[in-house]
């Protein structure tokens, strides 16, 4: 392969001048690494070229390669794809590297940790203050004293201190906090319910500029006579996710990378293979708390100063005191509490977008 690819540098300028029918330098036309245009309609050889052209290659995509797909004990390998060095008569690897292996995934076969999701909370207000002003406004004359609950409050009667009657004109109240349910990932084994193909995607070399279409690279020594059965002509995307391929070729035109294959990493316990966890609320349930504030330390009924009413999704809430009480102690009960409903979502491999050349009709 060396060699040829030598060859092709040597003749680069001739051939790519050539291009258009061969003209000029006879003299290299007729030898197998001159690489002339191909003629025949399939894209292989016409007897004086060193190659196969194929398609543009759509973009996302690696520069095209052969695949072969089957069952795992028939697996291949890149160096075994060889053909005839036309200097030396020597067998040469002509796509030697491997560029990935895949798989396929069978209908109901798991692969992937299962989703789930931990149940959601309500939590009371976690911040509190007295305002001097009876607006709860804030701005630059206003005295804002926090007098906020201990973290996992429960509602029971808090004394966080003391606010002097003339700094409580007012006392601003948080919203209920709603924690969203936390995905899980449950690791399931698989249960393959049929058997997986394997993937081999092998890399040899391509060319620019020696075929007649303008962007059509050229496979350097991977014509079709030179590949065993079984072998295919694909271009594979850079990255996972699904992705379009061409559209099929019109009638009587040259194929193109229309027949779309998704395939996977052969590796699918690395988390980075499959759709990451989450949780998606139905924001159906109801958090609503009645906080009370008292101007004595104990919670007493009769030093009651107000009550107010908070609710989950509202926006914080401003209880409007009478003159004079000061501010002692808070307590809370729920109205309405209904944790979160989520529903787990990912957890699906994510695929590797192959397109390949239809393969010719029998």
């Amino acid at each position: 392969m060396l060699r040829l690819l030598s060859a092709l540098a040597l003749a680069g300028l001739a051939g790519a001048q050539g291009a258009a029918g061969c003209v000029v330098q006879e003299d290299l036309c007729g030898h197998p690494w001159d690489p002339c245009p191909v003629v025949n309609p399939d894209g292989t050889s016409n007897g004086v070229c060193w190659g196969k052209c194929v398609p543009h290659v759509p973009s996302d995509f690696a520069h095209p390669m052969l695949l072969w797909m089957g069952p795992e004990e028939s697996e291949p390998s890149c160096e075994d794809l060889v053909a005839d060095n036309p200097f030396t008569g020597e067998p040469e690897p002509i796509a030697p590297s491997t560029f990935v292996t895949l798989r396929s995934i069978q209908p109901g076969e798991t692969v992937c940790g299962e989703c789930s999701c931990g149940e959601g909370d309500c939590s009371l207000p976690q911040m509190v203050a007295a305002n001097s002003l009876s607006s709860c406004e804030q701005i630059p004359e206003a005295t804002n004293t926090p007098f906020n609950p201990p973290p996992s409050w429960g509602g029971g009667c808090i004394s966080p201190g003391t606010v002097p009657s003339s700094q409580v004109g007012s006392i601003w109240i948080g919203p209920v906090i709603e924690s969203y349910c936390k995905p899980r990932v449950r690791e399931v084994p698989p249960i393959p319910e049929g058997p997986s193909q394997v993937v081999v995607v092998c890399a040899g070399g391509v060319a620019p500029a020696f075929c007649p279409g303008p962007g059509d690279p050229c496979m350097l020594n991977q014509q079709e006579a030179h590949l065993p059965p079984g072998w295919r002509y694909c271009v594979v995307a850079q990255d996972q996710g699904v992705l379009d391929c061409h559209p099929p070729a019109s009638p009587g035109k040259p194929p193109l990378f229309s027949e779309r294959f998704l395939f996977y990493q052969r590796d699918l316990s690395d988390s980075k293979n499959c759709e990451p966890c989450g949780c998606a609320s139905d924001g159906l349930n109801r958090c609503e708390a009645r906080v009370s504030a008292y101007a004595d330390g104990a919670c007493s009924d009769s030093a009651l100063i107000g009550t107010a009413e908070v609710a989950r999704g509202a926006e914080d809430t401003c209880l409007h005191v009478e003159p004079g009480p000061a501010l002692g102690s808070l307590s809370a009960e729920w109205v309405a509490r209904e944790d979160p409903q989520c529903t787990p979502f990912g957890g699906q491999p994510r695929p590797r977008t192959v397109c390949c050349l239809p393969e010719p009709e029998e």
